[in-house]
């Protein structure tokens, strides 16, 4: 098929950029409440100050009305997704809500902790993630949940953070890129709220041959550092995530169970290639929900280590030698190797997996994660090859334990 052709008939069927959206949304539970009318002009309006935030010079913060307003959507509503975002240049839009049974300091400690790894609670939609500048500075992001006892006014934090995203289920892509971060949070009505605001305004590295090796909910994945998608006949597609912005709003709610946590995404996203978005409503809903199953999954395990307990163990893998690291994931490539999935016996990875160097190239940090996974995959009752008590077991300092 002409390369022309095939751009048309992906553009037709829409089989781009299934589930590469990264949202920081988890699944959620039955709601029954509806969330109050709010007009579209206010809704905008509101949006518009939270996205103000993510500016690169973002201005002082005046916006508790609206972020309230934003409050009272999430907190109060129910689960329909079908609410109408305002249109941004270029841009699908989705709103995608959720709860998880947990409270908003047990969100922070695990999902906005500066000791442990941005993954941790999506590890099948991130690979890795960093926040390289925190206030105008290299330092590690605050301690959140240390401030939730003293919000009579608002804490705020600014930054840039630098994600990698794990391979789309259809396309096999995977993208880098710089996101403006801004943290708003406040109290409302008696009850925290989170409000993330996230920008990327210049286009994501072009897309990489990845793959997701099995059923997605297996975690595991695969990273070429080749451009093009991995898809077959597609290899010549240079792809991107040309820009994206989105607004989540984090909402502790009172139960007669105990605290919930409510959850609101508003977002919006370009990607695709010759500058062509090939981003639908459904991709970004369906990305969400990729990102929900896991996170409200681990968040709601009582098995999961405290996360100082966790931080101390993922220090201990840090600590061991690479070829220690590729020891201890050597089962887990030999049986991605093994698996009954075509994509595994195709270029580029038939090759790198057989010949021994995927092993032998890979990170610290891509092994680590693999372990962090391992863990996970215990606590959650699934299979697992390693883990990061692996670390403990062949390390020579510390005796932390889960």
């Amino acid at each position: 098929m002409h390369k022309k052709h095939r751009w048309i008939w992906l553009l037709a069927t829409g089989l781009f950029f299934g589930s590469v959206v990264s949202c920081g949304a988890a699944s959620s539970s039955s709601a029954s409440s509806r969330a109050p009318a709010v007009s579209r002009d206010a809704l905008a309006h509101a949006l518009d100050v939270m996205l103000a935030q993510g500016d690169v010079k973002p201005p002082v913060f005046h916006g508790l009305k609206e972020a309230g307003l934003l409050a009272d959507i999430v907190c109060t509503g129910s689960e329909d997704t079908k609410l109408t975002l305002p249109k941004k240049k270029r841009m699908a839009s989705a709103y995608y809500p959720f709860s998880m049974n947990v409270s908003l300091e047990r969100f922070l400690r695990y999902g906005y902790n500066p000791d442990l790894p941005a993954y941790l609670l999506v590890p099948n939609s991130v690979r890795r993630g960093e926040w390289t500048l925190v206030d105008g500075q290299h330092k590690p992001l605050p301690r959140l949940w240390e401030h939730l006892d003293t919000l009579d006014k608002p804490f705020l934090v600014h930054g840039v953070e630098h994600e990698e995203i794990t391979p789309d289920v259809f396309s096999g892509a995977y993208y880098s890129y710089d996101m403006h971060r801004a943290l708003i949070l406040f109290s409302h009505k008696g009850n925290p709220v989170l409000i993330s605001v996230t920008r990327q305004d210049n286009p994501s590295d072009v897309g990489k041959k990845g793959a997701v090796v099995g059923k997605d909910a297996d975690w595991q994945y695969l990273y070429s550092g080749e451009e093009g998608l991995s898809r077959g006949g597609l290899g010549w597609v240079s792809s991107y995530m040309y820009q994206g912005m989105s607004v989540s709003v984090f909402c502790q709610v009172k139960t007669a169970k105990g605290p919930m946590l409510k959850v609101g995404i508003f977002k919006w996203l370009q990607a695709g290639w010759a500058g062509i978005n090939m981003v639908r409503t459904r991709h970004i809903k369906e990305g969400c929900k990729r990102f929900a199953t896991a996170m409200k999954e681990i968040l709601e395990r009582p098995a999961l280590a405290s996360e100082e307990v966790l931080a101390r163990q993922i220090a201990l893998c840090q600590s061991l030698p690479q070829d220690r690291l590729r020891a201890l994931v050597r089962p887990y490539i030999d049986h991605i190797k093994e698996a009954d999935d075509s994509i595994v016996r195709k270029s580029p990875f038939k090759k790198m997996l057989a010949s021994g160097e995927y092993l032998a190239a890979m990170s610290k940090e891509d092994m680590i994660k693999m372990l962090v996974q391992g863990y996970l995959k215990e606590i959650l009752g699934q299979k697992s090859l390693g883990s990061v008590t692996s670390c403990q077991e062949t390390g020579t300092q510390g005796n932390t334990t889960f």
